[in-house]
Protein backbone atom coordinates (compact mmCIF):
# COMPACT_ATOMS: atom_id res chain seq x y z
CA UNK A 1 0.00 0.00 0.00
CA UNK A 2 2.99 2.44 1.03
CA UNK A 3 3.94 1.71 -2.53
CA UNK A 4 0.64 2.61 -4.23
CA UNK A 5 0.44 5.79 -2.37
CA UNK A 6 4.52 6.88 -3.23
CA UNK A 7 3.88 5.89 -6.77
CA UNK A 8 0.50 8.30 -6.98
CA UNK A 9 2.52 10.71 -5.07
CA UNK A 10 5.32 10.61 -8.16
CA UNK A 11 2.39 10.84 -10.23
CA UNK A 12 0.56 13.79 -9.36
CA UNK A 13 4.04 15.32 -8.56
CA UNK A 14 5.00 15.15 -12.33
CA UNK A 15 1.42 16.53 -13.36
CA UNK A 16 1.42 19.24 -11.37
CA UNK A 17 4.93 20.19 -12.56
CA UNK A 18 3.92 20.10 -16.56
CA UNK A 19 0.31 21.99 -15.24
CA UNK A 20 2.80 24.48 -14.35
CA UNK A 21 4.24 24.57 -17.81
CA UNK A 22 2.32 26.27 -20.92
CA UNK A 23 1.08 23.43 -22.89
CA UNK A 24 2.56 23.51 -26.39
CA UNK A 25 0.79 22.48 -29.46
CA UNK A 26 3.87 20.80 -31.35
CA UNK A 27 3.61 17.36 -30.70
CA UNK A 28 7.68 16.51 -31.23
CA UNK A 29 9.14 16.29 -27.61
CA UNK A 30 12.10 17.07 -29.68
CA UNK A 31 10.85 20.36 -31.25
CA UNK A 32 9.92 20.95 -27.32
CA UNK A 33 13.22 20.38 -26.39
CA UNK A 34 15.34 22.85 -28.83
CA UNK A 35 12.53 25.43 -28.19
CA UNK A 36 13.08 25.48 -24.27
CA UNK A 37 17.20 24.91 -25.28
CA UNK A 38 16.79 28.32 -27.16
CA UNK A 39 15.28 30.07 -24.53
CA UNK A 40 18.35 29.16 -22.30
CA UNK A 41 20.65 29.95 -25.04
CA UNK A 42 19.41 33.61 -25.23
CA UNK A 43 18.33 34.25 -22.22
CA UNK A 44 20.39 32.48 -19.61
CA UNK A 45 23.58 32.29 -21.66
CA UNK A 46 23.14 35.71 -23.66
CA UNK A 47 24.38 33.59 -26.90
CA UNK A 48 22.08 34.61 -30.07
CA UNK A 49 23.95 32.61 -32.51
CA UNK A 50 23.92 29.09 -30.66
CA UNK A 51 19.75 30.01 -30.13
CA UNK A 52 19.15 30.86 -33.31
CA UNK A 53 20.81 27.45 -33.99
CA UNK A 54 18.74 25.93 -31.57
CA UNK A 55 15.32 27.65 -32.65
CA UNK A 56 16.60 25.57 -36.29
CA UNK A 57 16.48 22.58 -34.95
CA UNK A 58 13.16 23.17 -33.32
CA UNK A 59 11.55 23.64 -36.38
CA UNK A 60 13.15 21.05 -38.37
CA UNK A 61 11.21 18.58 -36.12
CA UNK A 62 8.09 20.10 -36.40
CA UNK A 63 7.85 23.12 -39.35
CA UNK A 64 4.15 23.71 -38.80
CA UNK A 65 4.80 24.55 -34.97
CA UNK A 66 3.65 28.80 -34.74
CA UNK A 67 4.77 29.87 -31.28
CA UNK A 68 8.36 28.51 -32.50
CA UNK A 69 8.38 29.84 -35.90
CA UNK A 70 8.01 33.17 -33.93
CA UNK A 71 10.79 33.23 -31.90
CA UNK A 72 12.96 32.03 -35.12
CA UNK A 73 11.28 35.28 -36.90
CA UNK A 74 12.56 37.50 -33.67
CA UNK A 75 16.86 36.16 -33.80
CA UNK A 76 16.74 35.90 -37.30
CA UNK A 77 19.60 38.24 -38.99
CA UNK A 78 17.98 37.64 -42.16
CA UNK A 79 15.64 40.42 -43.02
CA UNK A 80 13.78 38.63 -46.34
CA UNK A 81 13.21 35.49 -43.51
CA UNK A 82 11.87 37.51 -41.11
CA UNK A 83 9.53 39.21 -43.41
CA UNK A 84 7.53 35.97 -44.87
CA UNK A 85 7.46 34.49 -41.60
CA UNK A 86 5.64 37.52 -40.10
CA UNK A 87 3.58 37.32 -43.27
CA UNK A 88 2.88 33.25 -42.59
CA UNK A 89 2.14 33.94 -38.79
CA UNK A 90 -0.58 36.66 -39.45
CA UNK A 91 -2.21 34.55 -42.25
CA UNK A 92 -2.13 31.15 -39.75
CA UNK A 93 -2.26 32.79 -36.16
CA UNK A 94 -5.97 32.12 -35.86
CA UNK A 95 -4.75 28.30 -35.91
CA UNK A 96 -3.69 28.80 -32.46
CA UNK A 97 -6.13 28.31 -29.27
CA UNK A 98 -6.00 28.30 -25.69
CA UNK A 99 -3.27 30.33 -23.46
CA UNK A 100 -0.42 29.63 -26.40
CA UNK A 101 -1.97 32.52 -28.24
CA UNK A 102 -1.61 34.74 -25.70
CA UNK A 103 1.85 34.13 -26.38
CA UNK A 104 2.05 33.98 -29.85
CA UNK A 105 0.17 37.62 -30.54
CA UNK A 106 2.97 39.10 -28.32
CA UNK A 107 5.53 37.43 -30.23
CA UNK A 108 4.31 38.58 -33.71
CA UNK A 109 3.83 42.19 -32.49
CA UNK A 110 7.79 42.04 -31.23
CA UNK A 111 8.46 40.83 -34.50
CA UNK A 112 6.47 43.59 -36.44
CA UNK A 113 8.62 46.05 -34.11
CA UNK A 114 12.24 43.90 -35.56
CA UNK A 115 11.08 45.04 -39.41
CA UNK A 116 10.36 48.17 -38.68
CA UNK A 117 13.20 49.14 -37.21
CA UNK A 118 15.04 47.81 -41.08
CA UNK A 119 11.97 49.31 -42.98
CA UNK A 120 10.29 52.14 -41.81
CA UNK A 121 11.87 53.64 -37.98
CA UNK A 122 9.35 56.34 -38.14
CA UNK A 123 6.73 53.77 -37.21
CA UNK A 124 9.16 52.02 -33.97
CA UNK A 125 7.96 54.21 -31.44
CA UNK A 126 3.98 53.38 -32.05
CA UNK A 127 4.78 49.89 -32.98
CA UNK A 128 6.96 49.68 -29.56
CA UNK A 129 4.03 50.86 -27.36
CA UNK A 130 1.69 48.54 -29.12
CA UNK A 131 3.84 45.63 -28.35
CA UNK A 132 4.57 46.50 -25.18
CA UNK A 133 0.98 47.31 -23.94
CA UNK A 134 0.21 44.18 -25.16
CA UNK A 135 2.61 42.28 -23.63
CA UNK A 136 2.27 43.34 -20.26
CA UNK A 137 -1.12 42.49 -20.39
CA UNK A 138 -0.38 39.04 -21.79
CA UNK A 139 2.49 38.32 -20.23
CA UNK A 140 1.23 38.86 -16.66
CA UNK A 141 -1.14 36.30 -17.66
CA UNK A 142 0.84 34.01 -18.45
CA UNK A 143 3.79 34.57 -15.40
CA UNK A 144 0.94 33.77 -12.99
CA UNK A 145 -1.20 30.91 -14.63
CA UNK A 146 2.42 28.83 -15.54
CA UNK A 147 5.44 30.00 -13.04
CA UNK A 148 7.28 26.97 -14.21
CA UNK A 149 7.96 29.39 -17.72
CA UNK A 150 10.83 31.24 -16.60
CA UNK A 151 10.83 32.73 -19.88
CA UNK A 152 7.82 34.53 -19.68
CA UNK A 153 8.46 35.81 -17.11
CA UNK A 154 11.66 36.86 -17.76
CA UNK A 155 10.04 38.72 -20.91
CA UNK A 156 7.22 40.07 -18.69
CA UNK A 157 9.80 41.97 -16.05
CA UNK A 158 11.82 43.21 -19.09
CA UNK A 159 8.18 45.03 -20.58
CA UNK A 160 7.21 46.31 -17.04
CA UNK A 161 11.07 47.87 -17.20
CA UNK A 162 10.44 49.75 -20.18
CA UNK A 163 7.11 50.97 -19.42
CA UNK A 164 7.75 51.46 -15.91
CA UNK A 165 11.15 52.00 -15.22
CA UNK A 166 13.76 50.15 -12.94
CA UNK A 167 12.22 50.14 -9.39
CA UNK A 168 8.74 49.01 -10.39
CA UNK A 169 10.83 45.62 -12.51
CA UNK A 170 12.78 45.52 -9.67
CA UNK A 171 9.90 44.90 -7.19
CA UNK A 172 8.08 42.59 -9.44
CA UNK A 173 11.11 40.28 -10.29
CA UNK A 174 11.26 39.90 -6.17
CA UNK A 175 7.58 39.33 -6.13
CA UNK A 176 7.40 36.65 -8.72
CA UNK A 177 10.55 34.82 -8.75
CA UNK A 178 11.06 32.41 -6.32
CA UNK A 179 14.29 32.11 -3.77
CA UNK A 180 15.56 29.35 -6.95
CA UNK A 181 14.44 31.48 -9.76
CA UNK A 182 16.22 34.72 -8.80
CA UNK A 183 20.11 32.56 -9.18
CA UNK A 184 18.94 32.06 -12.43
CA UNK A 185 21.25 33.70 -14.92
CA UNK A 186 19.06 35.99 -17.05
CA UNK A 187 17.09 37.44 -13.50
CA UNK A 188 20.17 37.10 -11.46
CA UNK A 189 22.32 39.41 -14.58
CA UNK A 190 18.75 41.85 -14.76
CA UNK A 191 18.21 42.44 -11.53
CA UNK A 192 21.83 43.57 -11.44
CA UNK A 193 21.34 45.89 -14.26
CA UNK A 194 18.42 47.78 -12.68
CA UNK A 195 20.18 48.06 -9.39
CA UNK A 196 22.63 49.83 -11.15
CA UNK A 197 20.50 51.81 -13.24
CA UNK A 198 19.04 52.74 -9.43
CA UNK A 199 22.57 53.80 -8.24
CA UNK A 200 22.58 50.86 -6.23
CA UNK A 201 26.23 50.07 -8.00
CA UNK A 202 27.34 47.77 -4.69
CA UNK A 203 24.26 45.53 -5.30
CA UNK A 204 24.68 45.09 -8.75
CA UNK A 205 28.54 43.85 -9.07
CA UNK A 206 27.47 41.45 -6.01
CA UNK A 207 25.11 39.81 -8.17
CA UNK A 208 27.23 40.07 -11.57
CA UNK A 209 30.10 38.39 -9.69
CA UNK A 210 27.55 35.22 -7.92
CA UNK A 211 26.34 35.36 -11.39
CA UNK A 212 29.86 35.51 -13.06
CA UNK A 213 30.88 32.05 -10.45
CA UNK A 214 27.40 30.29 -11.54
CA UNK A 215 28.75 30.01 -14.82
CA UNK A 216 32.43 29.19 -14.12
CA UNK A 217 33.98 27.22 -17.07
CA UNK A 218 31.21 28.01 -19.32
CA UNK A 219 31.93 30.33 -22.25
CA UNK A 220 28.92 32.49 -22.66
CA UNK A 221 28.62 36.30 -23.18
CA UNK A 222 26.01 36.78 -20.70
CA UNK A 223 28.10 37.67 -17.23
CA UNK A 224 30.46 40.05 -19.74
CA UNK A 225 27.50 41.84 -20.71
CA UNK A 226 26.36 42.06 -17.37
CA UNK A 227 29.35 43.81 -16.13
CA UNK A 228 29.64 46.46 -19.05
CA UNK A 229 25.96 47.31 -18.43
CA UNK A 230 27.27 48.07 -14.79
CA UNK A 231 30.32 49.57 -15.66
CA UNK A 232 28.68 51.88 -18.19
CA UNK A 233 26.10 52.47 -15.91
CA UNK A 234 29.09 53.67 -13.34
CA UNK A 235 30.31 55.90 -16.13
CA UNK A 236 33.70 53.46 -16.03
CA UNK A 237 34.01 53.77 -20.34
CA UNK A 238 37.11 51.51 -20.01
CA UNK A 239 36.28 48.64 -17.91
CA UNK A 240 32.76 48.73 -19.78
CA UNK A 241 34.65 48.89 -23.15
CA UNK A 242 36.84 45.62 -22.16
CA UNK A 243 33.74 43.86 -20.87
CA UNK A 244 31.88 44.23 -23.83
CA UNK A 245 34.14 43.38 -25.92
CA UNK A 246 35.10 39.85 -24.36
CA UNK A 247 31.29 39.35 -24.23
CA UNK A 248 31.45 39.94 -28.54
CA UNK A 249 34.51 37.67 -28.71
CA UNK A 250 32.14 35.04 -27.50
CA UNK A 251 28.99 35.40 -29.83
CA UNK A 252 29.81 38.25 -32.28
CA UNK A 253 25.87 37.77 -32.25
CA UNK A 254 24.93 39.01 -29.47
CA UNK A 255 22.09 41.52 -29.73
CA UNK A 256 22.04 43.06 -25.92
CA UNK A 257 26.21 43.66 -26.21
CA UNK A 258 25.80 44.74 -29.96
CA UNK A 259 23.36 47.77 -28.58
CA UNK A 260 25.61 48.17 -24.79
CA UNK A 261 28.48 48.57 -27.48
CA UNK A 262 26.85 51.49 -29.03
CA UNK A 263 26.15 53.33 -26.15
CA UNK A 264 29.30 52.36 -24.47
CA UNK A 265 31.28 53.93 -27.36
CA UNK A 266 29.52 57.05 -27.34
CA UNK A 267 30.47 57.63 -23.76
CA UNK A 268 32.38 60.76 -23.07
Amino acid sequence: MRIIFALLGVFFGVATLYAQRLPLSTTSDSCRYYYYLGWKNVLDDGDYTTAELSYRKMMKFDPPFLLGMSLLGRISTNARERDSIEAILHVRKSEIQNDEHLLLDVFIELLTLTNLRAKEPERVNAQREKAFTLGEINLRKMAHAYPDDLHTKSEYIEVLHYRYGAKVALDSLRKLASFMESENPFLLGYAAGMEAELGMFDEALQKAQRLQANLKGQRVPKPHTVFADIYFKMGKKEEAQKAVGKALSIDPASIDAQRLKIKIDQMK
